[in-house]
């Protein structure tokens, strides 16, 4: 049976103990059940409908400006909670590459009603999406409402805030992953190899790095020929290296040649044209 506008599936399971639309405040909920976006565009969504609507969105955000008008994220966050979809369609949204605001949709509903190992397991696996997008901020007039941040920070964010407060909404509390690693409810993975998975070779981070350096260059915040000061003195020094054991190498082939006044010399000079060496008294 199909949900009414603002109820919960009937068939939809309980998370934390609570409805799941209850993991958003009632004032939120209230705004949303009002704006023009849930009306119009949620209405009769199901998890394949909010599928397309995450591809379409521009930003990421819960409510904006002073009347704390709902953004169509938050609005799309809200109707998974009523219709609940199978856990499975949510790792769908998030193991996608192309469209990286379907994946942030997905980050943020599993963090909201997902278990703790499947937060840990799917959110960190995912550290290594280094993209860009952008976030409308629940500010006062006057500030700035618009911040561009990174999915693998905003993927820190959900794992670490200590206060359980992201993008302007309220968390579910989530255990430290030390506890959990005591406790066996999760592997351990030690230093090296989780710095190796969760934050990407340097390889990738070289990558990142030359997207970004070409997007500047696109931008005109960068000469194609600018070369970081690191790089120029390294090379600098590299060739300088290059050029003293160059030379090095050729003096000591100077000091080895006999001299034109020597024996040597000219036994070599009389072997090339195929006569007998001298004697040396």
């Amino acid at each position: 049976m199909a949900p009414g506008v603002n109820t919960t599936d009937p068939l939809a399971l309980s998370v934390h103990g609570n409805n799941p639309q209850n993991l958003l405040e009632t004032i939120t909920r209230q705004k949303i059940y009002a704006c023009r976006y849930w009306k119009e565009i949620c209405f009769g969504l199901d998890a394949n409908g909010v599928m397309s609507k995450g591809v379409d969105l521009k930003y990421a955000g819960s409510t904006f400006g002073p009347a704390h008008q709902p953004s169509p994220f938050i609005c799309l966050i809200l109707k998974l909670l009523q219709i609940s979809p199978d856990i499975d369609i949510i790792f769908k949204y998030i193991k996608q590459t192309e469209f990286k605001y379907l994946r942030v949709l997905g980050l943020f509903y599993l963090r909201l009603v997902g278990s703790t190992y499947d937060i840990y397991n799917h959110l960190e696996t995912t550290l290594t999406d280094y993209r860009k997008f952008v976030v409308r901020k629940p500010v006062a007039i006057g500030e700035a409402q618009w911040e561009v941040r990174t999915v693998d920070d905003f993927i820190w964010e959900l794992l670490n805030d200590e206060e359980g407060y992201v993008l302007g909404m309220s968390l579910p509390r989530l255990p430290k992953r030390e506890v959990l690693e005591a406790s066996h409810k999760l592997r351990k993975v030690d230093d090296k190899r989780r710095k190796s998975e969760l934050r990407g070779d340097k390889r990738v981070k070289e990558i990142v790095k030359h997207k970004r350096r070409m997007e500047r260059i696109e931008k005109g915040l960068l000469k194609e020929d600018d070369e970081p000061a690191s790089k120029k003195k390294k090379g600098v020094g590299l060739f300088k290296k290059e050029k003293e054991e160059g030379k090095g190498a050729g003096a000591g082939a100077e000091d080895k040649a006999p001299k034109a006044d020597s024996v040597e010399f000219w036994n070599e000079e009389r072997k090339k044209l195929g006569l007998s060496e001298l004697k040396s008294k």
